[in-house]
């Protein structure tokens, strides 16, 4: 009896060799398949009989015996041996005649118009650096190169060897479950459940760390949200005075998740006034612009209501703001603005080697051990 393996991925797939995704009749050029992804347990070939294979099978895939070319991270079914499934997430593709997935993705090039935007279910390294306006996501993520205005989004770490600029109508977005290293940010969105640490400089971008966040050098013209602790080794602020926020105390997904609120229920605040002056005189119901203004209102209280349970999460926050500190062993400059849960101070002198922590309510700075000399 012959036999025939029916695929449930492109044998011939070729990721050099990438074709855009039509998109409401164009090609979407962003969009270019770059990988194929496979999730542990996903069937990818069975085995039939040739004769249900159809009128012209293959040739390539017609086999003597009931046999996969199983390779790595593959099994078969122990309830179907018909069926070979992935045993992990990864991309599956043919190595040396066998069907194999592979859990960290290579990409030896930069993530430009030769790749597209690229979504991974495993690890990904990125030989190059990430071009303005495009994106990747994975699991773990390695840039080598830069990340020059595009978006990032790991699902555990990322580490970013080139460092992280935006610049000028350029949004650039670094989100991790997990751990952000980078040797700098500047104009940067860097969002973490976890540390973040940056070995150089922190520049007009706004950070947010699920638990510590660490810069070796310079921060300032930058907003932070830390639920942890904040450690700036040389200076903090600058000699201009740029807008520099440090907050500390909160859950940082919280605080993201209120500002959105808050534009929001502004945004529905406008146009619910400009609705009042048109038809709030009018019974609600009575026409469209009555009924606007009725949903606008009922989705401005939800709003509201939303907003009330995050302001009693973050309360419920302030209990462990005690351990909450700002260190910079450098130079803090005037005009840093510094919040611990409810406490704030603005910076109105120049400090050194010290730290600010929260004491009864308030805000204290507090000197540093001297640090010790090396001797020659």
């Amino acid at each position: 009896m012959r036999y025939y393996l029916q695929h449930y991925f492109n044998p011939d797939f070729n990721h050099l060799n990438p074709t855009p995704a039509p998109r409401d009749g164009f090609s979407d050029l962003y969009s270019l398949g770059y990988v194929q992804n496979a999730i542990n347990g996903q069937v990818l070939a069975e085995i039939i009989p040739l004769e249900q294979a159809g009128e012209e099978p293959d040739p390539r895939f017609i086999r003597n015996d009931a046999t996969f070319p199983a390779g790595a991270n593959t099994r078969i079914d122990p309830a179907h041996p018909q069926y070979l499934l992935a045993a992990a997430n990864g991309y599956v593709f043919y190595n040396g005649g066998r069907i194999t997935v592979k859990c960290l993705l290579n990409v030896r090039q930069d993530i430009s118009f030769q790749t597209g935007n690229i979504f991974f279910v495993g690890d990904m390294a990125v030989h190059g650096s990430v071009r303005s306006g495009f994106s990747i996501q994975a699991s773990n993520i390695r840039i080598m190169g830069m990340l020059e205005g595009g978006e990032v989004r790991a699902r555990q770490d990322i580490m970013i060897e080139g460092g992280a600029r935006g610049g000028a109508g350029q949004r650039c977005l670094v989100t991790a479950g997990g751990k952000i290293l980078a040797p700098f940010l500047e104009k940067v969105e860097a969002r973490s459940r976890s540390n973040i640490v940056v070995e150089k400089f922190c520049l007009y971008s706004t950070v947010y760390a699920g638990a510590n966040l660490v810069v070796r050098e310079q921060l300032y013209g930058s907003t932070v949200n830390a639920y942890g602790t904040v450690y700036v080794g040389k200076q903090l602020g600058n000699k201009a005075g740029l807008t520099t926020k440090i907050f500390l105390g909160y859950d940082p997904l919280n605080i993201r998740h209120l500002e959105k609120i808050d534009d929001m229920i502004s945004g529905l605040s406008q146009s619910i006034t400009h609705l009042n002056a048109v038809a709030g005189h009018l019974p609600p119901g009575s026409n469209e612009a009555s009924r606007k203004l009725l949903k606008l209102t009922e989705e401005r209280k939800q709003l509201m209501r939303t907003r009330d349970n995050l302001w009693t999460c973050l309360h419920a926050d302030e209990k462990l703001t005690v351990d909450c500190c700002l260190t910079v062993p450098g130079i803090v400059y005037p005009g840093v603005e510094i919040s611990i849960g409810r406490a704030y101070m603005l910076v109105e002198r120049i400090y050194q080697n010290v730290s600010f922590r929260l004491c009864y309510d308030d805000i204290i700075v507090q000197p540093l051990p001297a640090q010790k000399k090396h001797e020659s």
